[in-house]
């Protein structure tokens, strides 16, 4: 990734986590200039309340602080702090206490919006092309947005796999779980969003 304008380079991050005091100080004021929009956004996406994701991205900021010493410089900053960020995203929404398991014998085994695109003239007649593709996408929002309230940290996984492209390794990781119990997790991500995008697979598949 491009270093944002303004932002601290990773030698720097570290040169300043040695000294302490007003160095650290000083480079944790250029990270949140550098990248709280961005992280600002990454909050939005859990929590859906502009205050609440403030909060958390302040204490993203203080974990990053506390945990300034432990950066080796493997990654460049914004994705380690983005790690720390999702993490702290998780503990919220389990603490919160809203996921309840469901059983579903079917999974989610496609990205879904990708079947938006896949709709072709050969399926849906090229006049009404448009409309059916608003009424797809419209449909699509409410289902997935009723998945975000009933499902928060499923839907949030599935969309670091689906939009941010996160591998089964990086999603353990963030868990903090075993390759098999994050692959039963995400199993259980795509149950709950193929009961909640039901409708949105009727409309697709019909006529």
């Amino acid at each position: 990734m491009r270093l944002t304008r303004g932002a601290l380079d990773k030698n720097a991050f570290i040169r300043a986590c040695r000294e302490g005091g007003a160095a650290i100080e000083q480079a944790l004021r250029q990270l949140d200039r550098a990248y709280f929009r961005v992280l600002l956004a990454e909050a939005m996406r859990g929590l859906r309340d502009q205050d609440a994701a403030r909060d958390l991205v302040q204490e993203a900021f203080i974990k990053v602080w506390r945990r300034c010493a432990t950066f080796q410089g493997d990654s460049e900053l914004l994705p380690w702090i983005r790690s720390i960020l999702r993490r702290t995203l998780l503990d919220r929404l389990r603490k919160e206490g809203r996921e309840v398991a469901i059983e579903d014998e079917h999974g989610l085994t496609t990205e879904a919006r990708a079947k938006v695109d896949e709709l072709s003239i050969d399926r849906v007649p090229a006049p009404d092309l448009e409309a059916r593709r608003r009424q797809l996408d419209d449909c699509f929002r409410q289902c997935w947005e009723r998945f975000q309230r009933a499902a928060p940290a499923h839907a949030l996984v599935l969309s670091w796999i689906v939009d941010d492209g996160l591998s089964h390794e990086q999603i353990a990781a963030l868990l903090g779980r075993t390759p098999g119990a994050t692959r039963e997790f995400i199993s259980q991500c795509r149950k709950r969003a193929r009961v909640h995008l039901a409708e949105w697979y009727e409309l697709a598949s019909g006529p």
